[in-house]
């Protein structure tokens, strides 16, 4: 990333973003995505996961899908919002199937998928910044 000095601007940081979702096409490409402009990601392929993966290690952020085998995004938001060292940590849930009034988690965003990647990048930022 040395070569990219611009990219290491765009997270100084190096803010750590979780990314749920059982479609391995999507977790590779947001990894990609967030990893050139400087994020850390870990992922993980359903809320089962995500919860264990953000146990062992805090992320500053979680974007997650709604439609997922073990445990489904709304269900992994209400886990996350019951666990008290998860909590603070902003939540965006994606959906490609539900729209946001058929569900109501306590998510911090809610966006229909596709969401422009520069969309939800914006988003995280604002979300993270607000956290700091």
């Amino acid at each position: 990333m040395s070569e990219h000095p611009a990219i290491i601007d765009s997270n100084p940081d190096g803010k750590l973003i979780l990314v749920v979702d059982d479609e391995f096409d999507v977790l590779s490409a947001y990894s990609m995505l967030f990893e050139f402009r400087g994020f850390r990601v870990r992922t993980a392929a359903n809320g089962v996961e995500a919860l264990a993966a953000a146990r062992r290690e805090r992320p500053d952020i979680v974007v997650s899908d709604y439609m997922m085998p073990v445990m489904n995004g709304a269900d992994l938001c209400v886990a996350w919002r019951d666990d008290p060292a998860l909590r603070p940590i902003p939540f965006i849930l994606a959906s490609a199937g539900i729209m946001p009034r058929d569900v109501r988690p306590p998510y911090d965003v809610f966006f229909r998928k596709p969401v422009p990647f520069d969309t939800l990048l914006d988003e995280i930022n604002q979300l993270i910044a607000r956290r700091s």
